[in-house]
């Protein structure tokens, strides 16, 4: 399942950063970011699920906002018409500020909304959607409620991103070097390590209901208040995450 680790800094010129690693099954396809929604205009960007039309994670500029959507696990009756998508969220957060209130009619989620002034969770459990503040800090999100330590990776892997300083502003082309996201980075080398099917690993290769979800993507992502930086990496062949860094 999906991983975003989030530094919140609301004085820092660019207050929000984070990484999402996308999990899907390598069967599904999909587009590298994009302005892939017309009725939306170039402003927003986001990677496109070419099944069902929406986005894992979205950004738009004009003014700044990123949102990303991650699975939970609760399995709630099908909805009247049957299921909307869960990546219409992150476009109408990122274009619009809209965030989800109320019963939904998608599958349950986790949503982060990122914009100049902080970012906010939205969690949808299949009983209530409810939306809370992040504290300034850093956080690590997945499939249940933030920093949750009873999740393995989130156990292991919080203290150390606690532990290093976070990135400053955008993650640069390899030509321009790492800068500041090299310690959050190096975790991630060290997580790859890891077999991929470990709990702990946020490189992640697993068997879900019979299906096999894995590590696709890489999202690098900074939020000013006058613009939003994305850079993307492919994981999906590439040899290691090294490599995959490397070529970004």
């Amino acid at each position: 399942m999906c991983t975003v680790v989030v530094s919140i800094a609301p004085d820092a010129e660019w207050p929000v950063v984070l990484f999402g690693l996308r999990d899907e099954s390598p069967d599904r396809p999909w587009d590298e970011p994009g302005a892939w929604w017309p009725e939306l205009g170039d402003r927003v960007t986001g990677v496109h699920d070419r099944e069902a039309g929406g986005a894992w994670l979205a950004v738009a500029d004009d003014p700044s906002r990123a949102s990303v959507v991650l699975n939970r696990h609760e399995e709630p009756p099908v909805p009247e018409g049957g299921w909307a998508t869960r990546g219409s969220l992150p476009l109408r957060a990122a274009a619009d500020g809209v965030l989800p209130v109320g019963p939904q009619r998608t599958r349950t989620f986790n949503l982060l909304t990122a914009d100049r002034g902080g970012a906010t969770h939205s969690t949808w459990d299949g009983s209530i959607t409810t939306t809370t503040r992040l504290a300034p800090g850093v956080h690590v999100l997945t499939h249940a409620a933030p920093d949750d330590r009873s999740v393995p990776r989130v156990d292991r892997w919080l203290p150390r991103f606690r532990d290093v300083a976070p990135p400053a502003g955008p993650l640069g082309s390899a030509g321009e070097g790492e800068g500041a996201w090299g310690p959050w980075l190096d975790l991630l080398r060290e997580s790859s390590r890891l077999a991929p099917d470990d709990d702990d690993a946020l490189i992640r290769s697993d068997l879900v209901d019979g299906r096999l979800f894995s590590s696709l993507s890489l999202s690098a992502v900074a939020v000013s208040a006058d613009r939003v930086a994305h850079r993307h990496i492919r994981l999906d062949g590439a040899p290691s995450v090294e490599a995959a860094l490397s070529r970004r």
